[in-house]
């Protein structure tokens, strides 16, 4: 199929001079400000039978959890979301992801302690330990100003 042709919908074809309907009710999409606005400031987790709002400064970890992200914050809240998808909403000046199971704030990392192979143990500021990935290296040693010394 040529690239200008996008399937909305099974069995209907609009082409890149059609401009698609954001919804079946015919509605634009919500447009992102730009800049830091663009991040998320807090979440809305789903808890039984309410929705807790988890403001995201208030987030110590993210840990993965197949399609959901274990958020600890006061409490471990389980949200349903891909940590990838969850981790491009935040600031990336605020939370980096250091495996692929899990990301940290970045404001409340206390020590790094250098392991085997280019791995780190992190602990945070509520005393929590996590190992980083070995992939993660370079970004952890550059957001934390490492260059040298632990290559």
């Amino acid at each position: 199929m040529p690239p200008d042709f996008v399937l909305p919908s099974p069995g209907v074809l609009l082409t890149d001079t059609e401009p698609p309907a954001a919804s079946g009710r015919g509605h634009p999409p919500p447009a992102l400000p730009a800049g830091d606005d663009a991040f998320l400031t807090r979440i809305a987790v789903r808890s039984l039978a309410r929705i807790v709002i988890v403001p995201v400064h208030d987030i110590v970890r993210l840990e993965a959890e197949d399609n959901y992200v274990r958020i600890w914050a006061d409490r471990a809240y389980l949200h349903k979301e891909t940590l990838t998808g969850l981790c491009a909403r935040l600031n990336p000046s605020d939370f980096l992801r250091v495996h692929r199971s899990h990301a940290v704030n970045l404001r409340l990392v206390r020590e790094l302690h250098p392991l085997l192979h280019g791995e780190f143990r992190i602990v945070l500021a509520n005393g929590a330990e996590i190992t980083s990935g070995r992939s993660y290296r370079q970004v952890i040693q550059r957001e934390f100003g490492l260059t040298r010394g632990f290559d």
